[in-house]
């Protein structure tokens, strides 16, 4: 198993994360530091099942995973620590299933989108990164804390998606009939969508189709090229509703760089319309010339019968986020996902200071919440200096309806934890995360 630098903590930025290639998990010349969060993180996107997964596809054995991880990291601490972890909680094989998110890897756009046969990438004269719209969906859900698990595009099927309440597609402008095939019928059968961009605008040669092979999901139609960049784009809240609900005391929301001109909708079903772009300086000419147009800056439709709602932005949402670090886009990007969601309650909640990457794992013998501190001086660039130490975190987590934990413990700090279980939900705290922690429940 292969894994990008897509994978990478949006706080550990630069360079390293902006690569379209596939990259093997080494990392020889990386500080310690830095080393020990990737080798966490490893345990999470890959080292731990990949063997599965290996197995699944080439047949190869079980009794290989040491040598395996070996030849990837080529550093026997490591080996060490996924040892360690593995030992404490016995298994850790199994598919995560804990988490009802699932987030697109678009392999296709992120190969040959607007690539012309070139290695760099341009969109109306602007040079892009292709992964920036996946950095950005990735930062909000780590700035949101929400759990979820990534699914390649190559795997996209409706049985793949089926265990998932949600897919969250950042800008796949490259999909084939049958992947929108199989979005449809997950859309269909109750599962929710949120799309960016132009999403499914070309099939996977790379040939524009006439319209969005979604439309019928996204409710609008394609009426123009791609409009941009544009730094200085806004948006108007037309019409109350749960999404925009989260911004109180305004009607103006900033914009998307770069949009896809779409048809125009009911206006009682316009809730954000497009504000055209205006001049950034001189502050004098600094005003909106229209204030709003009957354009939607996003759909939001409510599913009918068993269907799911679907989110769509013809802008890139993700993209402008990641640059521009308007914290306002990524509220309503994690509000979108809440409303997606239909009121789930989430699987685990984690509070406290730090920025810090969650996920959760059903396990053989229970369940393990890895928890990552991305919390670092350096956290705009590649590698990690030093730790800022984050905690207490207090955890909540909702335990399957006929099951009782007995046992927490921190696998990393090699300590047991109090906890406290109600019915389903089970709590508690953990005093202090210096760079990873696997709390292991049994």
């Amino acid at each position: 198993m292969r894994i990008t630098r897509a994978a990478e903590p949006m706080c550990q930025s630069g360079t390293a994360l902006n690569r379209a290639e596939w990259h093997s998990l080494s990392w020889a010349v990386a500080p310690s530091r830095t080393s020990s969060v990737r080798t966490a993180r490893a345990a999470r996107y890959g080292a731990i099942r990949a063997n599965q997964m290996r197995k699944q596809r080439f047949g190869w054995p079980r009794s290989r995973p040491a040598a395996w991880y070996r030849g990837i990291t080529g550093w026997e601490g490591h080996l060490r620590i996924i040892a360690g972890v593995r030992a404490d909680v016995h298994s850790m094989t199994g598919w995560p299933r804990t988490n009802l998110i699932a987030v697109l890897y678009p392999q296709s756009t992120i190969a040959f989108y607007r690539s012309n046969g070139t290695r760099e990438r341009q969109l109306n004269g602007e040079r892009i990164d292709p992964t920036d719209y996946l950095q950005g969906l990735y930062y909000g859900l780590l700035e949101g804390r929400f759990l979820f698990d990534f699914v390649h595009q190559e795997n996209l099927t409706p049985e793949a998606l089926k265990p998932y309440n949600a897919l969250l597609v950042p800008n796949a402008a490259y999909l084939r009939d049958s992947e929108c095939e199989a979005i449809r019928r997950y859309v269909a059968s109750g599962g929710s969508l949120f799309a960016t961009f132009e999403t499914s605008r070309y099939n996977e040669w790379g040939m524009r189709r006439e319209d969005f092979g979604l439309s019928d999901l996204f409710g609008v139609n394609v009426a123009g090229e791609v409009t941009g960049p544009f730094s200085n784009s806004y948006m108007h809240i037309d019409n109350p509703h749960t999404i925009t609900d989260v911004f109180k005391d305004t009607e103006i929301l900033p914009g998307q760089e770069f949009r896809v001109p779409v048809s125009h909708i009911k206006p009682d079903s316009t809730f954000l319309s497009l504000i055209p772009h205006y001049p950034a300086f001189p502050p004098e000419m600094v005003y909106p010339r229209i204030p709003r147009t009957p354009e939607p800056a996003a759909v939001f439709r409510q599913g009918s019968g068993n269907s799911g709602n679907v989110v769509y932005f013809p802008g890139d949402i993700a993209r402008t986020a990641w640059k521009s670090g308007n914290p306002d886009l990524n509220r309503l990007i994690a509000s979108s996902i809440n409303w997606l969601m239909k009121d789930q309650s989430r699987p685990a909640t984690l509070d406290g200071e730090g920025l810090l990457e969650f996920f959760a794992w059903e396990t053989e013998p229970g369940f393990a919440l890895h928890i990552l501190n991305y919390t670092n001086p350096n956290s705009m660039r590649p590698m990690i200096r030093s730790f800022y130490p984050i905690g207490p975190l207090h955890i909540e987590f909702r335990v399957p309806a006929g099951k009782r934990i007995s046992s927490v413990r921190g696998l990393r700090a090699k300590r047991s934890l109090q906890f406290k279980q109600t019915n389903e939900i089970l709590q508690l705290d953990i005093p202090s995360v210096r760079d990873y922690e696997v709390v292991a429940l049994t």
